[in-house]
């Protein structure tokens, strides 16, 4: 095998091997010698922020406190299914409060998502108090705006139009929504208006929402930060350089300094303004900064704190880019992060476990008032959606929740074992009929989706699609709650087109996204491009998943290889020659008009590298280490594939402990960002209407100011491009795995229950029917091990609601399944208060006789994600008689039979279990597992 190509520099100082003789970082500076003097009455505060399954920690340290950190808030939203939540925060003059916006990392492959669904919130820095906003925005990578004082702004695009959305963060509340004509970026509170870049210009816009010119400019500004003295930092790129300049209210623009695209960044905050990177110092006019401007000789991408005396060089978990899986308690991992002290050689580490905050995981407001629904008719008139588990009104192909067709989590090597013999058109493996307990027949991956061949030869590379299951997926087949090994729910981000609601339906927006690839073309209920075979295969099975994207890619290629599409001379070995299939891939073609030759077609404007939708400073995703993963908003969807292919996800070496790439990535001659395309490459005023001398706002846009022309922005790249000699510079494949090589084997973390340890005759009833078939694979853990058979059924009832004069059911958003837990199944949920009365589910136990005398009601419970301390069983003694006994699920991480107490029977009896509890919150799991009913001996 090639030696591996790259190495990224670790993210931070949680990642640092255990091999390192540095001091172990603490959560504080433990050697308060390196603070500056009289750092005890300093008021400096950095804030930073990381994200993880868990939900976005907003992290805060002061001076005064030796910068101790702490956690002042953990954002998230009830119900939404996600391995990592995503961000970005500024703050406030004072220094007091922060404004956050924050998503799912799912959302950046969405341009909808991307642009409008992302929550904010202001985090009171001192107590924690988190305040919701009513309104979505955008990821955008200047959203959210602070000013010099207490007034922070957040953009939407609307249509054809900006939404700038005024926050007073002092009130925590919305105070001003102005809708502006065109595409604004960059916006901030500037006096009593708003200034931000729009097209070639920094602009503000008064309180009725009209706009007035600050500052005319060569390029598109960005990085807009106000300073104390009535003025505005910019930045504005000049070719390959970028320029910092100062723009006062009064409209008198001075260039203060400037250096190469990237070297240079300006951060601030309480009228404070710092220029940032190596070569500030010179890059900078002393004697024209204002006082309350400064140079810092740190990384440009640093992030600085209020006063300056700290800047942080690298933030992470080492989970951003390592598929996020869940742990078993939904515990946030420790967070490392590196500092400097700007003016001294001091340089010191961090470590940080953040903690959960109720108040961040309530709902959005921005939620709260619905979305449209429209119903589909149900697969069967005898499948009641308010009592079964599975969702016959669903749009999608393949329901969730049907015990018979569970996904099973791949380990990294499975899925880059599939890759490789995918690509190799390889992927023979025969899974058996009923594999992982589903009731398909027996079959070949590459059998029911075959490789395609390429249109001029070749194959795609395998770190071409390991980049893209990794943009897309993680690596996840399975919910993020599964662990390698393990079944659940496919992984998906809009099957209930809910748009991170718990509280809405919307199977009219459904994305039928399925799996590690993210299938959704074919598998919409109505859609009949694959069979029913093919539809379950792939939500079942891994490395059907991964055939079927692989064709999809294929398909890409082949689809603009036609239209004469090629990049660099077209060979496919090589990395960068699937940018525009890439491209094609999340967004898709635009086909040419068959009536008007002159109509635009090609590849959207939202992947284009110089739309202004993204940092124009950026380096190539991941080429500065993995704290890129925080933010992939900041990139296009061809670059985030790229770095994945350059630097790979991470994962935790089990013999070791250290942190380790997760898949083998590809081989560069001269290093992955030397064959990056300049942002400009796709942006020619002779092929798509766009240039990049002439920044543009669209009025009546919605799009930020940038170099497209058209009014429409159909500034669609549709020729060939070349940028590289690609025998000189571009990236290779590099594969692990041959033709012919086994399937990587794995253990479970939580293996089932198989064997009862109950008396002879107990009457057990399971969670499932007996015909569920528990396997992993093609293995059957419990052969020879089960001793038991389940005497009855557990039924379900699912709260529901009425939208749009539809009943719907959103109690089933957060419903679940795990093959763990007594004989290899278990249903949870996240408990809630009563008042949701759409969340609550309930299920019960009924056995299939009746039970006479004293008994022992026992309960499992399984070893994970059961944890609410409030369970409360309803127990029926089979005459109308029902008694109560409240339990914690936690078990210590082990599976359990726990006695609920002996009763004595009458008839018929039945055991209810609710998950709507007094001390809800949408964060404590409740699991139903098996259930028994013990006689007692001489009762």
């Amino acid at each position: 095998m090639a030696a591996l190509a790259l190495v990224a520099p670790l993210a931070s100082a949680a990642l640092t091997s255990p091999s390192d003789p540095a001091p172990a970082p603490t959560d504080r500076v433990t050697d308060t010698s390196q603070l500056p003097s009289g750092w005890q009455k300093s008021g400096d505060r950095i804030v930073t922020y990381d994200g993880d399954a868990t939900g976005l920690h907003v992290l805060v340290a002061d001076a005064a406190d030796a910068y101790r950190w702490h956690t002042a808030a953990t954002l998230s939203e009830p119900g939404v299914d996600t391995d990592q939540w995503i961000g970005q925060t500024c703050v406030t003059g004072s220094g007091d409060r922060a404004v956050v916006v924050y998503a799912p990392r799912q959302a950046v492959n969405d341009q909808q998502g991307f642009q409008q669904g992302a929550f904010a919130a202001v985090v009171d820095l001192a107590d924690g108090r988190v305040t919701k906003l009513p309104e979505l925005v955008s990821l955008a990578y200047f959203n959210p705006g602070c000013g010099d004082g207490e007034q922070a702004v957040l953009t939407r695009p609307q249509g054809d139009d900006t939404e700038l959305l005024t926050v007073d963060t002092a009130r925590a509340k919305l105070v001003r929504q102005q809708t502006v004509a065109g595409q604004l970026t960059s916006a901030v509170p500037f006096g009593n208006e708003i200034a931000a870049a729009r097209g070639d210009a920094v602009v503000s816009v008064d309180a009725k929402g009209g706009t007035s010119t600050l500052a005319k400019t060569g390029g598109t500004p960005f990085r807009l930060v106000p300073d104390a003295h009535q003025g505005l930092a910019y930045q504005v790129p000049d070719g390959k350089q970028v320029q910092v300049r100062r723009v006062t209210s009064a409209g008198s623009d001075r260039l203060l300094g400037a250096g190469a695209l990237g070297s240079l960044a300006v951060h601030g905050s309480g009228g404070r303004v710092f220029v940032t990177g190596r070569d500030a110092e010179d890059a900078v006019e002393h004697s024209a900064l204002p006082k309350s401007w400064r140079t810092l000789d740190v990384p440009a991408s640093a992030e600085v704190s209020t006063t300056g005396s700290l800047a942080l060089t690298s933030v992470g978990n080492g989970t951003e880019a390592a598929g996020g899986r869940k742990s078993a308690a939904d515990v946030a991992p420790p967070v490392g992060i590196d500092a400097v002290l700007p003016g001294s050689d001091s340089s010191v580490g961090f470590k940080v476990v953040p903690k959960a905050a109720a108040q961040g995981a309530e709902q959005s407001p921005a939620l709260s008032d619905g979305v449209h629904t429209d119903s589909v008719d149900p697969e069967s008139a005898d499948t009641d959606p308010a009592t079964s588990t599975t969702d016959p009104d669903r749009a999608c192909a393949v329901t969730r929740n049907d015990p018979k067709l569970q996904s099973l989590q791949p380990s990294t090597a499975q899925a880059e074992w599939a890759t490789d013999l995918a690509v190799q058109g390889k992927l023979d493996v025969r899974r058996r009929s009923g594999w992982n307990g589903s009731e398909l027949p027996s079959y070949t991956p590459q059998g029911l989706f075959p490789s395609t061949p390429l249109k001029g030869g070749g194959r795609v590379p395998a770190q071409i699609m390991l980049g893209v299951l990794s943009q897309e997926s993680n690596l996840l087949q399975a919910s993020s709650r599964a662990a390698a090994g393990e079944s659940s729910n496919f992984i998906q981000g809009g099957y209930y087109g809910n748009a991170g609601s718990v509280h809405t339906v919307n199977w009219a927006a459904a994305d039928c996204g399925y799996g590690i690839s993210q299938v959704t073309s074919g598998m919409a209920k109505a859609d009949t491009t694959y069979t029913a075979e093919q539809q379950q295969a792939l939500t079942v099975d891994y490395a059907a998943n991964i055939a079927a994207g692989l064709q999809i890619l294929q398909d890409k290629w082949n689809q603009l290889h036609d239209r004469g599409l090629l990049v660099n001379g077209g060979d496919p070995k090589h990395l960068e020659n699937w940018w525009l299939a890439l491209w094609a891939y999340n967004s898709g073609l635009n086909l040419p008009s068959s009536t008007d030759a002159s109509a635009p077609w090609g590849l959207g404007w939202f992947n284009n590298p110089a739309n202004g939708l993204y940092p124009a400073d950026r380096k190539m995703f991941l080429s500065s280490g993995y704290d890129d993963a925080r933010t992939p908003n900041l990139w296009t969807y061809p670059e985030r594939v790229l770095g994945w292919a350059a630097y790979s996800q991470q994962k935790t070496d089990p013999a070791t402990g250290a942190t380790v790439r997760a898949f083998t990535v590809g081989e560069w001659p001269s290093g992955a960002p030397a064959a990056e395309p300049a942002h400009d490459t796709f942006c020619k005023p002779t092929a798509n209407d766009c240039d990049i001398t002439k920044p543009r706002k669209v009025a009546g846009s919605s799009q930020p100011e940038g170099p497209c022309q058209r009014d429409d922005f159909k500034c669609w790249w549709h020729q060939p491009v070349s940028w590289t000699d690609c025998t000189a510079t571009c990236g290779t494949e590099v594969l692990k795995y041959a033709a012919g090589d086994p399937e990587p084997k794995v253990a479970a973390p939580h293996p089932a229950a198989c064997t009862s340890t109950l008396p002879a005759n107990a009457l057990i009833v399971d969670d499932v029917p007996n015909t569920v078939k528990f396997r992993v694979g093609s293995a059957n853990p419990c052969a020879g091990k089960r001793n038991w058979t389940s005497r009855g059924t557990l039924t379900f009832t699912f709260g529901s609601a009425q939208q749009n004069g539809a009943t719907v059911y959103p109690s089933k958003i957060d419903f679940h399944q795990l093959g763990a837990g007594f004989g290899g199944h278990f249903w949870l949920t996240h408990t809630r208060v009563p008042s949701y009365t759409d969340s609550v589910v309930t299920g019960t136990w009924t056995p299939d006789r009746k039970v006479i005398g004293s008994a022992e009601v026992m309960v499992h419970l399984p070893d994970h994600e059961a944890n609410t301390p409030s369970a409360t069983y309803r127990i029926d003694l089979g005459d109308g008689t029902v008694v109560e006994k409240t339990i914690s699920q936690d078990t210590g991480g082990k599976n359990a039979w726990v006695s609920l107490g002996s009763y004595a029977f009458t008839g018929t009896p039945s055991v209810s279990l609710s998950s709507a509890t007094a001390d809800g919150t949408g964060d404590a799991s409740i699991a139903w597992d098996a259930l028994a009913f013990v006689p007692v001996r001489g009762k």
